[in-house]
């Protein structure tokens, strides 16, 4: 095994210390950590109405396309503005979101625990009870929004420690998981 050039070791020990650093910003200020994410994605969602409105001008479109194309992008876009001037809406948004789709999958295991008759005893039980977690977790989150940003924060830090420490010390022994890919797709491209 070859030692990595040292422009990537010190390419993953700052990276490693900055994820490191998120890390904590993150578990000292959980809500920092969630809105970033938010504000991030809302960002990825105005570029995606400007497409949708570029695509106005495409001159091969029937006109009930550009029309379709061009209220989806401005309806894209004031959303997305909304949620990067107002990005606490837009956490909460997503909660309830996420929370109800939860909900509706832990009735559907529930349902399915109860329709499913020739299933073992032990595999109906197991589906009913996930699907009453499931139930319970949400409702848990819809009255507690708080509480699931805590935890969404808490472990978003936890992941960010870990692999933070994962890539310093990778670039302390100068071997690396994308040091062995680089070197696999120059061997298969021979």
């Amino acid at each position: 095994m070859v030692k990595q050039p040292g422009w990537l070791r010190a390419l993953e020990i700052v990276a490693g210390l900055l994820a490191m650093a998120s890390a904590v910003l993150v578990f000292i200020f959980p809500v920092w950590g969630v809105v970033t994410l938010v504000l991030i994605l809302s960002i990825g969602l105005f570029f995606l109405g400007f497409r949708s409105i570029s695509l106005v001008g495409h001159g091969g479109s029937l006109k009930s396309h550009k029309v379709l194309s061009a209220v989806t992008g401005i309806m894209t876009l004031i959303l997305a503005l909304l949620v990067i001037i107002f990005p606490a809406y837009g956490v909460v948004t997503l909660l309830m979101f996420v929370s109800f789709g939860i909900m509706i999958y832990g009735f559907g295991r529930l349902f399915l625990a109860y329709a499913v008759k020739t299933a073992a005893g032990w595999i109906r039980g197991l589906m009913a009870m996930v699907g009453i977690i499931d139930v319970i977790l949400s409702i848990l989150v819809l009255l507690l929004p708080g509480f699931a940003l805590l935890t969404f924060a808490a472990i978003l830090s936890l992941m960010l420690l870990i692999s933070g420490a994962e890539s310093i010390i990778s670039g302390i022994i100068g071997h690396t998981w994308l040091g062995d890919t680089i070197e696999i797709i120059k061997k298969e491209m021979q």
